[in-house]
């Protein structure tokens, strides 16, 4: 019997976050045969200890700013029929409908699914943008992660379940955002450097529109 899914996560040193995403996975890894493989990026031994008390398997990867080849590290190792990735980040406000998706029976009709990241803007959580992220496909042998950043994994094939589950994320607070720590002071390089070697790939300038939006780097 094929095991139905693999989930696989990037971990890097956010401890508090991590716990609190493999914490909202728990019920899906209870419901559902699954594995979960975290690919850890960081060196705080702290999260390794706290990720070894969900799996066992805990794969480690040295950061080298390609999130695919983060991600490939991941892929290389499931063995899930199906594969669903995620970031210690983001964490699922209800994984029901994902549980009855592969219960039901209902995923042998599909080859890819979706679900809502929910972004927000402030950190009261008042204010948020919705966006569908396709982070779960049936597994192929072709598959690979493309992009050093904002990362897809190729070739995804229809149909796609649309799934209205969604993930919170906290990761592109304005006020984060704009500090020597946030997400857009590390993506904008990468792009650029992407650009740079692809300057035909119209993806990277219409990321970069959005990095520079969320720094309100208007000019």
């Amino acid at each position: 019997m094929k095991l139905p899914l693999t989930i696989s996560l990037l971990a890097s040193n956010r401890i508090a976050t991590l716990e609190r995403c493999l914490d909202s996975l728990t019920p899906l890894l209870r419901q559902v045969p699954a594995e979960l493989i975290v690919v850890f990026t960081g060196t705080d031994e702290r999260v390794r200890q706290a990720a070894e008390r969900y799996t066992d398997q805990i794969i480690p990867f040295t950061w080298c700013n390609d999130f695919s080849a983060a991600r490939n590290a991941g892929l290389k190792h499931a063995k899930g029929e199906w594969f669903l990735y995620l970031d210690d980040d983001e964490w699922f406000d209800d994984v029901t409908e994902i549980c009855d998706f592969f219960q039901s029976g209902e995923c042998r009709q599909y080859n890819s699914a979706a679900y809502i990241q929910r972004n927000y803007l402030d950190w009261e959580g008042s204010r948020h943008s919705d966006g569908f992220v396709y982070r779960m496909v049936k597994r192929t042998p072709q598959q690979r992660f493309e992009n050093p950043i904002h990362e897809e994994l190729q070739p995804c094939y229809s149909p796609c379940k649309i799934f209205s589950t969604y993930v919170h994320h906290y990761g592109y607070i304005g006020s984060i955002a704009r500090n020597s720590t946030g997400k857009t002071s590390r993506n904008i390089p990468l792009l650029q450097k992407d650009v740079q070697e692809r300057p035909d790939y119209t993806k990277n300038y219409l990321q970069l529109t959005q990095e520079y939006c969320i720094e309100e780097r208007w000019d």
